[in-house]
């Protein structure tokens, strides 16, 4: 409310040097209207302080608010951040739940005799070979286009590193 009446006394003291300055110019004293000149800008300067007190609380509410809004914002997320992480972390639990429920009901007897049946060790055997034979032939493959790409063309091949 003091901001309003410091307003209007504001107002009424730029008025008030108008009207002295009139009268001055009126009656021709020079010293009268100087005076109300003076309390005419006087009055005037104080109204553009109160304009820029005005902009500058309006500016300060808008950040004030502004910031208000982004502290939601991030509470928010903060909020939304924290229930996803517990969500996963009760699905990783259920999981290892699961994965310890499962494990228990693995027959340890069967499994044993499954790996010491001969069918088994024979599937085995037979992997095993088959693995030995690719990696053998990978290896002398390796070497033919390793000996053809640096000793053929000493030889006197025409036969580029590509085999083309």
């Amino acid at each position: 409310m003091s901001d309003f009446i410091d307003k209007a006394k504001h107002k009424a003291e730029e008025v008030a040097g108008e009207a002295k300055a009139q009268i001055g110019e009126a009656t021709g004293d020079d010293e009268l209207r100087g005076e109300g000149t003076a309390q005419k800008a006087k009055g005037n300067a104080h109204q553009a302080a109160d304009t820029v007190s005005d902009v500058v609380d309006d500016a300060v509410d808008t950040v004030s608010d502004v910031a208000d809004s982004a502290v939601e914002s991030a509470s928010s997320i903060a909020d939304t951040a924290a229930a996803t992480a517990s969500d996963a972390a009760d699905k990783v639990t259920d999981l290892a739940d699961t994965a310890v429920s499962k494990a228990r009901d693995i027959d340890v007897d069967t499994v044993v005799d499954t790996a010491k049946s001969p069918r088994t060790l024979v599937i085995a055997a037979a992997l095993a070979g088959v693995g030995l034979v690719a990696v053998l032939l990978n290896r002398r493959n390796r070497r033919r286009r390793v000996r053809n790409a640096f000793i053929a063309p000493r030889v006197g091949r025409s036969k580029s590193l590509f085999g083309r």
